[in-house]
């Protein structure tokens, strides 16, 4: 457990002084689709618009279409004022010009901007992360009957949670790509919590199998028989899994290199968990419910 508690620990420290590199969705921004005539690439219209927005962030991606973008800007986000939004429509004008031919901005503002809206996910994100690993630690209960094993995955998630945000506290000033906190990092962890239960239920479909053919073992030399004997499968699932994953970041590309960093560190934290944290605690919690059973029956036979 040390390990894990340190990194957190750490992290802790980092966030208290450095913070995390929060993106438009956490910050607090406006989003924009804008549609064109042609196609238009990404990297060229946020250089376009960069000028445009000093003070404040923007991003472009892709939506639907080549043609078609999603505009992002935390600039002047705090004020409210009756003509911030003109003015935020004035600068997206005079910095996609170049891409929209003869039309006015009034044009611009009818028929190239398709919708446009306020956006911070900080709280739906928050929420969507602590809902979905109640959900995987009730699976958990559900599947195995048995709140040992639930109270092992809930942990074991949280720590491989907080283990990467606290890696992205560490290590977003220092590595040479962007380590934004964004939809796409939370769309990571999702899916960094869905791989490692999926590990974790192979380990404890084991350990319910061992326990059911040695049921008056001891319970550590079962739960342990139990990991060894799944150990080669989780090395060379989780191995596989890492180096697909290291492959896209690589060659992916800078926009996807966040997440598959995040899924880069899920895989190696979810692995460490799965073997050196839910599984402990599930058996240490299972013991410590048979010594005091074992307890209970020794005071009924001494009275």
């Amino acid at each position: 457990y040390i390990i894990p508690l340190a990194i957190i620990l750490l992290g802790c420290v980092s966030m208290a002084t450095i913070g995390l590199n929060n993106g438009i969705d956490f910050t607090g921004g406006r989003n924009y689709v804008i549609r064109f005539d042609k196609d238009v690439r990404t990297d060229e219209v946020r250089a376009a618009l960069e000028p445009q927005f000093k003070g404040g962030s923007v991003s472009v991606i892709t939506i639907g279409s080549q043609n078609q973008v999603r505009v992002s800007t935390n600039y002047k986000i705090t004020d409210n004022s009756a003509g911030i939004d003109d003015e935020i429509i004035g600068k997206l004008y005079a910095g996609l010009k170049p891409f929209l031919g003869n039309a006015t901005q009034e044009q611009f503002a009818s028929d190239n901007i398709q919708s446009s809206q306020k956006v911070d996910i900080k709280n739906s994100a928050v929420l969507a992360v602590l809902f979905a690993m109640v959900c995987m630690a009730l699976y958990i209960l559900v599947r195995f009957r048995d709140v040992a094993f639930s109270v092992g995955v809930f942990v074991s998630v949280a720590v491989t949670t907080l283990c990467i945000i606290a890696f992205y506290t560490l290590l977003w000033k220092i590595m040479p790509f962007s380590m934004e906190v964004d939809q796409t990092f939370i769309a990571a962890i999702l899916t960094v919590i869905g791989y490692s239960i999926n590990d974790t239920v192979v380990v404890f479909d084991r350990i319910r199998e061992t326990i059911k053919l040695y049921p008056k073992r001891d319970r550590y030399e079962v739960i342990n028989d139990a990991l060894n004997s799944t150990l080669s499968r989780t090395f060379s699932t989780s191995l596989s899994t890492f180096i697909v994953v290291f492959v896209i970041f690589l060659l992916g590309g800078s926009t996807i290199q966040s997440f598959t960093f995040a899924i880069l560190l899920g895989v190696i934290v979810g692995t460490y968990s799965t073997l050196f944290v839910a599984t402990p605690i599930a058996y240490e919690i299972q013991h410590r419910k048979s010594l005091k059973a074992a307890g209970a029956t020794a005071a009924t036979a001494t009275a």
